[in-house]
Order: C-alpha cells, then structure tokens, then sequence
C-alpha cells in the first residue's frame, strides 16, 4: 500500500509569488428565533441518520448534495441517511444551510486507507464542495480540494461554510493533503477558503503542515492561512503563515455533537504557564487541585471565568481545569466564552445521548450500585433497550432505566451506545465500594487454628 508523502504533495503544487486573499462581504443575519428551530431540528435528523455509520462511506444526513460522477451514483446519495462507498465518488458538494427552513447541507465523507495513516472523518457543513484529487497511483481520498463558500444570508445560531476533519484516535495522526497542503492531523480542524486563500483552524489538539516545503505547527487555538491563484483553491502560492490566534467568529456555531469526536472547541490563542502551576476543578483557589503543572507547559484555553481572571484550560494529557490567570503568558484576546460552573462534555443530540442497549450474550444483572460486589436487583436480557440517567466516580459502570422500570447499575462492557459517557453527569451520591473480603493469613498474624477453640495456644 503506498502511503502519503512529500512527493504527492509536491506533485499537486508548485511555488509561486503570494496573492493577498479577497474579503467576502458578510453575509445578512437572520435573527436566532425565526431560524434556530427548523435548523436544531436538521441537525436532529442529521444526527440521526449518520452519527455513528462506518468508515468507507459517504453519508448524506441533509438536503441532496450535488456528486460526480452523475447518474446511479449521484441519486443514490440523494436520499437523507443515504451512504455510498466512498471509492465510487469524485467529489461531493452540500447545499448551504438555509435561514428559510431547508434543506441544509450536511454530509459526513470518512476515508479509511487499510494499512495507511490516510484515515480520517470529514463532515462537511453548508456550502462546502471536496474533490478527490489523489493521483492514480495512489489510494482515493489521500489528497482533497475543498472549496467554502459562505451564503448571502445566514441563520444567527449556525456556522459559516466549515469542512472538519478529524482523527478517529487520537494520538494517530491521519496525514492527507489539502489543497496542495500536506497535513498531519491529530485532533480536530476546521478548514474554509475564499477566493484566494484557505484557513486552517486547529480546534483541538495539533496540526503539522508543509507548504511548497516549508513546514508549520499549529496548537488548538491557532490558526495557519495559504493563499492561492484567485480561483484555483489547488495550488498554493508561497508558504503558510505563522500560527496565530485564530478569529473566533469564523468557528462559532459549530454542531458540536455531530462531530464523530465531540469536543469542546479551543478559543482563540495558546497560553504557557509561567511556573509551576496548579490545575483546579473550579475558578477558585477553594476548588481542589487536580494535579501541579509544571513550568512553560503550553496549554489550550477552553474559557474564562466573568471577570477573567481565571482561564479553563486543556493541558496536552487532555485533562482539563482551571489556572489562575496571572501564572499564564499568552494571547486572551479571542478567549470570549465566559461561564463560572464548568460545562459539561459535548453530548449526542436526541436519543442517542441518551439510549443504549445491552450486548452481553447471556444478559446482564442490574445492581443496586457501580459495582459487582453489590447486590442484584435485577436482570436485563440480552438487546434490551435501555436509558443512561448517570455514571459512577470511581467504576466504568453507568445507571440506567431498563423497561420495566427498575434502575440500576450495570457495566459498561455490558451495552453498545452512542452517548458521550464522560458528559453524563456523576453520581457521587452512590456508596464507596466494597472491601474485598480478606483472606485469611492477610491480617498481619498468624490466622489462629480453629480447632483449638478455646485452648489455643500461641508461641512468644
């Protein structure tokens, strides 16, 4: 199997002098409460029909997008739901999402090269067009051509024309190239384009990218842009440019739970601790401290606190909490997203975040608490249909509401779900867990025999 390289890359680019990018004037805001609800409702349905279906498919969760070749090919994806093996398709092109009520344009494109780090999630949203453009000799979808263009009106609670791609593990980079830009991916990114230029926006995680040779790393919270020849989105002129803070605006209004990995979006900047620095659970020195970290870690800012003096944050283990901001060096100018409690994982839309089923061949017993030391209150058969109401501290257990009522505790590796399980909420009220009954001969002595009873005897 042959693999992504330098040479690809270089075989769909060549150098050039820059082109300054055009503006695109803005569009015309439609107010949230005469668009929000048919567009919550698409993304609902959107959710629905393609959240969770496999790699190696495109999957149509809108309106009928516009896909070469034409013909059998093109109307079999018309359908909403509709999944066409990727391999058959040059290139697909979603309608934009509509201010009026439909249809919106929504599509998932997932590329798994066997035995090849080209494996990747692209879900496209509003008027995005991607084009394989991989050549012959290589397999299809290793590098793309995307093209956004955003719409003369636009509903106040959706984004602009955004194509995101993701890494499905994290911590295995997915490498493929992007109009002329060859890219390792481990995280999650936002790329949209005008006329003249394509911007990269690294929403989570990192982003290593080569153009016409040069190379540039950007964090979660940055920023890179290439520009292009007007009209011809394929070739880069010239270098990237250096990662900065990337305009919050420009990625606003993201459909988070459709991701194939929900995240909470970086804000705009990066930010170093100055010295060693304690992670809290809240915005308060009351809070507790999850774990010390040490001097000049670069870490991602999620948000703030109201008067910005604290800073939530992602440290690069993934963990997340909050930093005094006078211990950080960095830019917060794009850090907008204020809030005092800390908010809750991303979760799925409508029943699927909410729903699970159990796959145990034999079933599983229901407990009264996280644990298989306690007691069985109940039996759940094998595909029963459940509701997740919470998670356990200290187990990979869930509380679900089976059918016939009961609630109770079951193991995770019992049901198959699509639901976030770190966004449901804790259930801190359930008991500590059981001591492990001990075994004789552990209790610091010799265990008496019991035979002896009551004339025992024991040596100095």
């Amino acid at each position: 199997m042959k693999r992504l390289t330098a040479a690809l890359a270089a075989a769909l680019t060549f150098a050039s002098v820059i082109v300054a990018a055009q503006d695109t004037a803005a569009p015309q805001i439609v107010a949230a409460d005469q668009c929000a609800a048919p567009y919550s409702l698409a993304l609902l349905n959107a959710s629905n029909a393609c959240v969770g279906q496999p790699f190696g498919y495109v999957c149509n969760a809108g309106g009928a997008p516009a896909v070469e070749p034409p013909g059998p090919v093109a109307n079999s994806l018309a359908a909403t739901g509709a999944l066409v093996e990727t391999g058959v398709i040059e290139s697909v092109r979603t309608p934009p999402l509509s201010a009026g009520g439909g249809p919106y344009g929504i599509a998932y494109l997932r590329v798994a090269v066997e035995d090849s780090p080209v494996t990747y999630s692209a879900l496209l949203l509003g008027d995005v067009s991607v084009r394989n453009v991989t050549p012959p000799e290589f397999p299809a979808w290793q590098a793309i051509q995307v093209e956004t263009v955003d719409p003369p009106v636009q509903c106040e609670s959706a984004p602009f024309s955004t194509l995101i791609l993701q890494n499905p593990v994290v911590g295995n980079p997915a490498r493929l190239v992007v109009n002329g830009v060859s890219i390792d991916l481990n995280g999650t990114l936002a790329v949209q384009t005008t006329s003249t230029a394509t911007t990269f926006f690294t929403l989570s995680g990192t982003l290593r990218a080569v153009a016409n040779g040069v190379i540039q790393a950007a964090s979660a919270g940055q920023e890179m842009r290439v520009d292009h020849a007007p009209g011809d989105v394929s070739q880069p002129l010239g270098t990237l440019s250096a990662p900065a803070a990337f305009n919050q605006d420009r990625v606003n209004h993201l459909p988070l739970p459709l991701f194939d990995r929900p995240i909470q979006v970086a804000q705009g900047g990066v930010a170093t601790t100055t010295g060693a620095v304690n992670l809290r659970t809240g915005p308060s020195t009351d809070f507790g401290v999850i774990v010390q970290v040490p001097a000049q870690t670069r870490v991602t800012l999620l948000g703030r606190n109201e008067p910005a003096t604290w800073y939530h944050v992602r440290i690069p283990d993934g963990t997340t909490g909050w930093m005094l901001g006078e211990l950080l060096i960095g830019d917060f100018s794009q850090v907008t997203s204020a809030y005092e409690a800390t908010p809750q994982p991303v979760q799925r839309l409508g029943d699927l975040g909410q729903k699970a089923r159990v796959i145990a061949p034999n079933g599983f017993d229901l407990r009264v608490a996280p644990d298989i030391g306690f007691p069985v209150i109940n039996y759940v058969p094998p595909g029963a249909e459940v509701s997740l109401i919470a998670r356990s501290p200290y187990s990979p257990w869930v509380e679900i509401h089976a059918a016939d009522g009961v609630t109770g505790w079951i193991a995770l590796l019992a049901i198959e779900t699509r639901a976030v399980i770190d966004a449901l909420p804790i259930d801190f009220d359930v008991p500590p867990p059981p001591e492990p009954t001990r075994i004789p001969g552990t209790f610091g002595n010799a265990f008496p025999d019991p035979n002896c009873y009551p004339n025992c005897t024991f040596d100095d």
